[in-house]
């Protein structure tokens, strides 16, 4: 009995996809589109902010104190700097390990040369977004040389606005795309209820329940969502491919690594379907009072 019921619910949904073949269509492609630009915007945005996450291990801040200081300033600054919560390693690197290291680099230039390097500091980050509050502490401790914190603060910068940007434009093109999808799908659903209403004017006289003749119409947005959610899945599949080849021409060892599809299924699909669902919902109580 419930599997008699189920597979009637679900002829009723398709037999409605097939008598509004165009409407069908607009709606799925649209879906796609909306689902595409909100995937390939998202995919972008997670690449680049897995890079952002292992700036901290690639770029350093240095610290320089003043020549003056002595091994005691040396502890005290390391201590200081250590102690705060922002900071994940912070490595003294003695003046004289440093000048041994560059006369082993540079043996003419520093030939009969005294050591001009002070005491310095390499720390590394555990958000790079924390840079600037860090260097500004950093900077008022007693035995920092003037100007003698530094880091790379325009590419942070540059990092965090392109990863902003990259979040709004994808919120807004795909948010715009999704809802013109919505309006498809939610008329879509309108136009099978008008087309229908005497079937099922008749149904309802005959004991069915709203809740069965409606069904079928949330079944046909939940497909039409979850196969847009599809069809965009593997145009992210093959945009991440002629991404790579791009890049593979330009150099070699360029590699953005291995397109997640499953994942990428499940999530548009999973998204497709609850927002068909939703139009669904809006058109079929947008007319319910018509046959009651």
């Amino acid at each position: 009995m419930v599997l008699d019921r189920v597979e009637f619910l679900l002829s009723e949904a398709l037999v409605s996809l097939r008598r509004n073949t165009w409407m069908t269509f607009s709606a799925i492609s649209t879906a796609a589109v909306a689902l595409f630009l909100i995937g390939c915007f998202g995919y972008t945005y997670w690449k680049v902010q897995s890079y952002a996450s292992t700036l901290p291990a690639q770029f350093e801040m240095h610290v320089f104190l003043k020549e003056t200081a002595t091994k005691a300033d040396v502890s005290d600054v390391a201590a200081k700097i250590r102690a705060m919560p922002e900071v994940e390693k912070a490595i003294w690197i003695p003046k004289e390990e440093a000048w041994k290291q560059r006369r082993r680099d540079m043996p003419e230039v520093t030939e009969g040369l005294d050591n001009p390097l002070p005491e310095e500091f390499r720390i590394r980050l555990k958000d790079l977004a924390k840079a600037p509050d860090v260097a500004a502490r950093i900077a008022l401790l007693a035995p920092v040389e003037p100007n003698g914190v530094t880091y790379l603060g325009d590419e942070q910068q540059l990092l965090t606005q392109a990863l902003s940007l990259l979040k709004w434009i994808g919120i807004g093109a795909g948010g715009l795309l999704l809802l013109t999808s919505g309006v498809l799908i939610y008329n879509s659903i309108r136009l099978t209820i008008v087309a229908r209403w005497r079937e099922m004017r008749i149904m309802q006289l005959i004991g069915a329940s709203w809740s069965t003749i409606a069904t079928p119409l949330l079944i046909e947005g939940i497909i039409q969502g979850a196969i847009g959610g599809v069809i965009a899945a593997f145009l992210l599949l093959g945009g991440h491919i002629g991404a790579q080849r791009s890049l593979e021409g330009i150099s070699s060892t360029a590699d953005i690594g291995e397109f997640p599809l499953g994942l990428a299924v499940l999530i548009l699909t999973v998204i497709g379907a609850g927002y068909g669902v939703v139009c669904s919902v809006l058109a079929v109580r947008g007319r319910k009072g018509i046959y009651v």
